[in-house]
């Protein structure tokens, strides 16, 4: 909710809760302050990540770049990420310019984001959405961490379970590293929740 001043609004009913029709939040939006004054308090530092990874960024646009095969970068931030000591507490939001041999520049931005409570601009798939009124408090967050020049992916998924079988090897390691689809769209069903991986920091 602290990051949602910051997202460009979309209206989409994909975007409303499936449970009810309505939206997701129906409180006030918190103003720009919000989150960086949360940061303060639990004593995040920000992400000081300039070239762009799935670890640290969240990608919200895309501009498409003539070259099919340059790579993605970062062009802005929507919002700052933060951490706390080795722990990522939130992406970084952010536009993107990539060739469309990386992105698809309609995919990435507005492909269903998992483990995501709501969003503005995109549909957002949570083991918390459907369960109840306390359903938030009995959900796990997602941990991903920086130890050891490595990014841990997820640590706390069980790895002994059967991975997504309706998804490739390749789609199951994007959809758990970018959160969302990000060349073919792979839909809002699929069950990313009980994989995890670990790469070699840049």
């Amino acid at each position: 909710m602290l990051l949602s001043a910051f997202q460009p609004d979309r209206s989409d009913p994909q975007l409303l809760d499936w449970t009810s029709a309505k939206p997701w939040w129906r409180g006030t939006i918190p103003g720009t302050s919000a989150w960086p004054t949360f940061r303060a308090a639990i004593r995040a530092s920000p992400l000081a990540e300039s070239s762009f990874h799935p670890f640290f960024h969240e990608i919200v646009s895309v501009q498409v770049s003539d070259d099919a095969d340059e790579p993605p970068s970062v062009v802005g931030e929507f919002w700052p990420g933060a951490v706390v000591g080795s722990l990522l507490v939130a992406q970084a939001g952010v536009a993107v310019r990539a060739g469309a041999h990386h992105l698809d520049a309609d995919v990435a931005a507005r492909s269903a984001l998992y483990w995501a409570w709501w969003r503005c601009n995109r549909r957002a798939v949570d083991l918390s959405h459907g369960w109840g009124h306390n359903s938030q408090w009995s959900t796990n967050f997602r941990r991903d961490y920086i130890a050891e020049g490595h990014l841990h992916y997820n640590v706390d998924a069980d790895p002994s379970r059967q991975p997504d079988r309706d998804l490739n090897d390749a789609d199951r390691i994007d959809l758990l590293r970018y959160r969302c689809s990000i060349r073919t769209d792979l839909g809002a069903d699929q069950w990313p929740f009980d994989d995890t991986f670990v790469e070699q920091a840049p």
